[in-house]
């Protein structure tokens, strides 16, 4: 084997090494990372001692126990910052609009609140569009409806306390419970009337919901068949973003 060869054996090693802690937020013994790793012993400190000497592995304890170190902290901060959500959703979007041609969105929460960070609108004579920028709360409208389903169950309470009436909760609540349950939102005529909205949720790398990805239109192209297609494609829009964003379901 050639030198290079041997290099590169070596690097995919050290990231089998790696890849043992990312199911695990516990430090682990030498004999766990062994038996993940499926090295022999002699082979696996010589990859922990140059992971530790460059900071991405720490050791500690006695007898030594190993867990992540901040080396693998500025790689993980540096891919975060580098992450633009609207300019990855960008092509998602675009191939809902070609399959559907109605208008397509990306919704971002803020607090209470969504915003509308990116849009495409249908070319057809009769479509809805809420425009770049718009807001609503997460209480109102498929796309809030797809993030507030997923939202922290006490902030998800104060939420739909200040937005609805005691008469109207429960009503909503069961609605949020099937909306985790189908992975989608619908809702017509809650700020356009005669409008169709469907929307999915959209999670981070560490499961939180961070925003919505929805197709709108108006309710008369939208019949009973055509809206369960469409919440399965908006579905899968939705779940191709969130594993760009490295969200592991």
């Amino acid at each position: 084997m050639g030198v290079k060869s041997e290099n590169v054996r070596a690097i995919d090693r050290a990231i089998d090494v790696l890849e043992c802690f990312a199911s695990d937020r516990n430090a682990l013994s030498i004999t766990a990372i062994e038996k993940r790793a499926k090295l022999s012993r002699p082979t696996l400190y010589r990859i922990l001692s140059t992971l530790i000497r460059r900071g991405f592995v720490r050791k500690d304890g006695d007898p030594p126990r190993y867990r992540l170190d901040v080396g693998v902290g500025r790689l993980a901060d540096a891919w975060a910052n580098s992450l633009d959500i609207a300019r990855l959703a960008a092509p998602l979007l675009q191939e809902l609009l070609e399959l559907h041609n109605e208008t397509v969105g990306l919704y971002l929460r803020k607090d209470k609140m969504r915003f509308c960070v990116a849009e495409l609108p249908s070319q057809q004579p009769l479509s809805y569009a809420n425009g770049l920028g718009f807001s609503g709360s997460l209480a109102r409208g498929a796309s809030g409806l797809a993030i507030l389903a997923h939202v922290d169950g006490k902030q998800a309470a104060e939420i739909i306390a200040e937005e609805l009436d005691e008469a109207k909760v429960r009503t909503l609540q069961r609605k949020l419970l099937d909306i985790r349950r189908d992975g989608f939102a619908l809702s017509g005529g809650d700020f356009i009337e005669g409008a169709q909205a469907i929307a999915s949720p959209v999670f981070d790398r560490q499961g939180d919901v961070v925003g919505s990805l929805g197709l709108f239109g108006p309710s008369v192209r939208f019949p009973p068949k055509r809206v369960a297609d469409c919440a399965q494609a908006v579905k899968q829009s939705a779940s191709a973003l969130s594993a760009l964003l490295g969200y592991r379901s």
